[in-house]
């Protein structure tokens, strides 16, 4: 059972048609069950080539029929053919939101369907916290391919919140692999195949502010869209060593905030048009119509 069939809602469930017919499907209208994808696709920018901690042998180093990478170089062309499992594009027009909006329509456009798309800065490291045997790389697809959440994060270790998770609990015994979170950093962001295309791409609205913006909009939809689906996973924390210089502001302003949720009402069940988190708790505002999911209600 994956993790995703575990709890109430499952990944595109809530944004499926309300009229489905009862009736099971006749022996001519029944399709072939198209195989499950298995292997995993992560989308990473930098300057030029991936710096070297990705070349390591248990990152990206050695090529397996488990994974593949795409890289944007941002500024100049990568001229390394070492790697033959990853494939460069260049594109030095970009910021931070549409240059992962490149890798996105690069990765929707491969005549291979990937059970997940990862996202990553190029700073970005990968730690075990208990420091397993299984490299945390190879520990994090398996965690993927077992529970299938829509979405997966990577928590950023200067937050520290997994951290805090192991040093507040008072049971002892193992703990489950994700938790789930509301928010999550964009170092390391894992979407679903079926998710995916409802979250993204990116939104550039706002670059000229502050580029954190198109990571909130992409929070509120997660949470919106699959609620109690996107998780951390609660043995493996990450961090990022470079802050380039970039528009900041975690001011969001009510314009932000507004054309964020715009089209939310659209995207839901009516019952859900107004969910409790993006009208009460960011906008202000008293919702129309609570779903039952966010008030406890069945």
């Amino acid at each position: 059972m994956t993790f995703a069939s575990s709890i109430q809602v499952t990944p595109l469930h809530i944004l499926s048609s309300s009229a489905t017919s009862s009736r099971p499907p006749t022996k001519e209208h029944t399709k072939p069950t198209p195989p499950r994808p298995h292997n995993i696709l992560y989308l990473i920018q930098t300057e030029q080539c991936i710096p070297p901690y990705f070349k390591l042998n248990d990152v990206f180093g050695i090529p397996n029929s488990g994974f593949e990478v795409i890289v944007l170089s941002f500024k100049e062309a990568c001229l390394d053919s070492s790697m033959p499992h990853v494939q460069y594009l260049l594109d030095n027009s970009t910021t931070w939101t549409t240059g992962r909006n490149v890798l996105f329509e690069a990765a929707m456009n491969r005549n291979q369907t990937y059970l997940y798309y990862v996202f990553m800065d190029d700073d970005f490291a990968l730690w075990d916290h208990k420091k397993k045997l299984m490299g945390p790389w190879r520990r994090f697809e398996s965690s993927l391919r077992s529970y299938e959440p829509a979405i997966a994060a990577i928590d950023n270790g200067w937050v520290s919140r997994i951290r805090n998770f192991h040093a507040e609990r008072k049971c002892s015994g193992e703990a489950a692999e994700f938790i789930g979170t509301v928010w999550f950093d964009a170092i390391c962001n894992a979407f679903h195949y079926k998710a995916i295309r409802h979250i993204l791409p990116y939104d550039p609205t706002f670059d000229q502010q502050t580029w954190w913006a198109s990571q909130m909009s992409v929070i509120i939809r997660s949470e919106v869209l699959f609620r109690g689906q996107v998780v951390l996973h609660v043995e493996l924390f990450g961090d990022n060593s470079k802050h380039r210089p970039y528009p900041r502001d975690f001011n969001f302003t009510q314009v932000m905030l507004h054309h964020m949720t715009k089209d939310l009402d659209t995207l839901v069940p009516t019952f859900c048009a107004r969910v409790v988190l993006v009208y009460n708790n960011i906008l202000g505002q008293s919702g129309a119509g609570e779903c039952p999911e966010a008030n406890g209600n069945q």
